[in-house]
């Protein structure tokens, strides 16, 4: 038999002489060999009770016992000691990853709770409680646990990260705007992530915020950057397209109730009767009702604005069609108000703002009838009247003689460049043309998803994890169980876990894989320390996990981005979600060791 090592030794000496003391009795012998066999069962034993173990001790047997499979004795063994150090946090720690692995998780989280109240700033606990609850499916509770996790942890911008997106799946944008604030604040070198900055303020609409940062981002990229396109794209978004973000609501005055709706739709109608009636001087004050209750109707402001020219009140008009800046020209009513609006300049002989008026819609007029020569219109389309606003500019050029010159001289300048355009050999033309041609470099996999979140991917939750526990149900289904889970990780650490749920059971066999890669200023991907694995998820699969092992180079510390990409190919296509972890130098690493934390 092994010779017992120094820290047993003082335990083995008081046994021996317990032993020592029964010799004298008759029968002592049978009772030793009880004790014996109760000790190899693993069941405690009347001599072991009779001696309080240090807490090392029982959470280091007690974790052998678990490992072995015997889950309750595992549990006797740390209820003893908690007896014996009620105010241990390292035995109620555990204790809640033991009772983790069960189906009722609410054991589990007062477990945690307890090791919590004795040592508040235990980080182990606050990330094995936080994972119990994910999977546990309470998602608020679970915010409160990283909130306490950011405060002990303030300067790790990590922790920060992963709260924004978690508050951006419970649609808490603008608290989950500050936690990304904070997480750039302290790595503001990552350009990526002011990338995704950007677009938690066009979230909130914080235009002008969101626009400051992508320009910083296109300042800051080198050329060929991964990032480029992304931002682009981003700032196309921001400017040409109808996605005004998640907190824009295209309806009426936001803080319009039922009744006032109810209340405009019933009075469109009966302003529509008025004016078609020619009354406008009881028309007026409907539509000025209409257009408090929705500052956005188009058909009102341009027939409120016709009311007030009906009425002789043409200063009053202009101001409500407004500026031809605040106009949209895909508007199907801008052509009539904007011809409006220059018969009420020419009225007020403000000939300069006339000409500009009635020039635009003449341009337009030319432009469509050269666009559309030879086509014949269906009866009853409406088309602009060139000889109509071409009396309205007769009329209204020889009060602008300056600018009827400007407009003859640009004319000609127009001419002239169609003229040189004409003359471009039939050679030039092609390589033009075959240029544009050419396909535009493809969206880098690895930064497929910069700028926007994964609210809708396949995963419902990935949890790194330093061990993971396999759940068999009778029905034949499993789950895979997260242990010590964390954002941080040692450079010593062999093995680190990638555990995920998916949203619902695959409908068919998927290799899903996750590919990890250093966190770099611009995203940029090296082979050389790229670590990936892939899964093959079985029909019926929820859960599973990926598994990351130490590299032939080790873990390099820093930040580690993992994309988990769905199908066969590793593309931009297939980029679904990611998660992001650190490796530390062991010297600073939150240690899940136990005597540590019993300290």
């Amino acid at each position: 038999m092994d010779q017992p090592t120094s820290g047993n030794q003082p335990l083995k000496s008081e046994k021996q002489t317990i032993f020592e003391s029964f010799r004298s009795y008759p029968g002592a012998g049978c009772f030793v060999l009880l004790l014996v066999l109760l000790r190899a069962t693993g069941i405690p034993s009347f001599a072991d009770a009779s001696v309080a173990l240090s807490v090392e001790k029982v959470a280091e047997e007690a974790k052998a016992t678990w490992d072995s499979g015997a889950v309750i004795a595992a549990l006797e063994l740390l209820d003893q000691g908690i007896q014996d150090h009620p105010h241990a946090p390292a035995l109620q720690k555990l204790r809640g990853d033991i009772l983790s692995t069960f189906r009722d998780p609410q054991e589990a989280v007062q477990a945690y709770d307890r090791a919590l109240a004795a040592e508040p700033t235990l980080l182990d606990a606050h990330w094995a409680k936080w994972g119990v609850l994910v999977r546990w499916g309470r998602e608020g509770e679970a915010i409160l646990e990283l909130r306490s996790i950011a405060q002990i942890e303030a300067n790790n911008p990590l922790i920060h990260w992963r709260l924004a997106l978690e508050l951006r799946k419970l649609d808490r944008l603008e608290e989950s705007l500050e936690s990304y604030k904070r997480a750039v604040r302290l790595m503001p070198e990552l350009l990526g992530w002011r990338l995704a900055l950007a677009r938690a303020r066009f979230d909130v609409l914080d235009y002008a915020g969101a626009d400051a940062d992508l320009q910083h981002v296109l300042q800051h990229l080198a050329p060929g950057s991964p990032l480029e396109l992304p931002a682009k794209n981003q700032l196309a978004q921001l400017y040409e397209s109808m996605d005004r973000g998640r907190r824009f609501k295209p309806v009426l005055t936001p803080e319009a109730t039922a009744d006032q709706l109810k209340e405009w739709a019933s009075l469109r109608s009966d302003a529509w009767k008025l004016f078609e009636a020619g009354r406008y001087q009881e028309v007026e004050p409907v539509y000025r009702k209409l257009l408090a209750l929705n500052p956005s109707d188009p058909v009102a402001t341009q027939q409120l604005g016709l009311t007030l020219m009906q009425l002789n009140r043409c200063e009053e008009a202009i101001d409500v069609f407004g500026n031809m800046s605040n106009l949209n020209p895909k508007e199907e009513d801008f052509a009539d108000t904007t011809y409006r609006m220059g018969q009420c300049y020419a009225e007020l002989e403000r000939w300069e703002d006339a000409f500009v008026h009635f020039q635009i819609l003449y341009d337009a007029a030319v432009e469509f009838e050269e666009a559309n020569k030879g086509i014949a219109f269906p009866a009853g389309t409406r088309v602009l009247a060139k000889d109509k606003i071409a009396r309205w500019l007769d009329k209204v050029k020889p009060h602008v003689p300056e600018l009827v010159k400007l407009k003859e001289a640009e004319a000609k300048r127009e001419k002239e460049v169609n003229a040189r355009a004409l003359a471009r050999t039939e050679d030039a033309l092609l390589a033009k043309a075959i240029e544009k041609a050419k396909p535009q470099r493809t969206l880098d996999a690895g930064v497929a998803i910069a700028g926007r979140d994964a609210d809708f991917s396949w995963f419902r939750y990935v949890i790194p994890a330093g061990k993971v526990l396999r759940d068999d149900f009778p029905t034949g289904a499993h789950e895979f169980i997260p242990l010590n889970p964390s954002d941080t990780f040692p450079s010593t650490q062999s093995e680190i876990y990638l555990v995920f749920k998916l949203v619902s059971d695959s409908f068919e066999a998927v290799p899903l894989t996750a590919r990890c890669v250093p966190e770099t200023r611009e995203m940029t991907e090296d082979p050389q320390t790229t670590v990936q694995d892939r899964v093959m998820t079985a029909m019926n699969d929820r859960s599973g996990y990926f598994l990351l092992t130490l590299p032939k180079t080790g873990w390099t510390p820093g930040f580690y981005r993992c994309g988990l990409f769905a199908g066969e190919q590793t593309s931009a296509y297939s980029y679904v979600d990611e998660v992001r972890f650190r490796i530390v130098e062991p010297t600073t690493v939150r240690s899940h060791d136990l005597d540590r934390a019993a300290h």
